[in-house]
């Protein structure tokens, strides 16, 4: 099982997503786009040459201070593959990546009613904003203090 930011190189691997995690995920054209781009990420767990688990988004550069932050778009495992600990060892693999490249906070939306995704992000160390008071959720991962 390796955990790695997916790059062009690896285009082929990414049009096999399509229709696995759901359907009209993945289109030729933007997936080439998405990935040429450095400032888009698909964090993957790779098994046996087929992705099994994501997180993609987008880094931000900030008005006030030279490092970047991370809006996380979105996060999926396999269903055969979840409760085994992939998406805990995506996450901390992902804030690992994000440091190691100069990016000091994550953020990303789900929603109250998502018990499985407010889990893995409250057991990965993202810290829910307050005073929310619908069923949409925030989280902030501080990578580097």
């Amino acid at each position: 099982m390796v955990f790695k930011k997916v790059s062009i190189d690896e285009y082929e691997l990414v049009l096999r997503m399509e229709g696995i995690f759901w359907e009209n995920f993945i289109e030729k054209d933007s997936a080439k786009r998405f990935l040429e781009n450095p400032m888009n990420w698909l964090y993957a767990c790779i098994l046996d040459n087929k992705i099994i688990g994501f997180a993609y988004g987008y880094e931000l550069n900030r008005l006030n201070t030279l490092k970047n932050m991370m809006y996380i778009h979105a996060v999926s495992i396999l269903p055969e593959f979840q409760r085994q600990g992939i998406g805990t060892k995506l996450m901390d693999e992902l804030k690992k990546s994000c440091k190691e490249n100069g990016i000091f906070k994550i953020f990303l939306f789900t929603q109250k009613s998502n018990i499985g995704a407010c889990s893995l992000y409250e057991k990965t160390g993202g810290k829910l904003t307050e005073g929310q008071k619908d069923d949409d959720r925030t989280y902030f991962f501080n990578i580097i203090e």
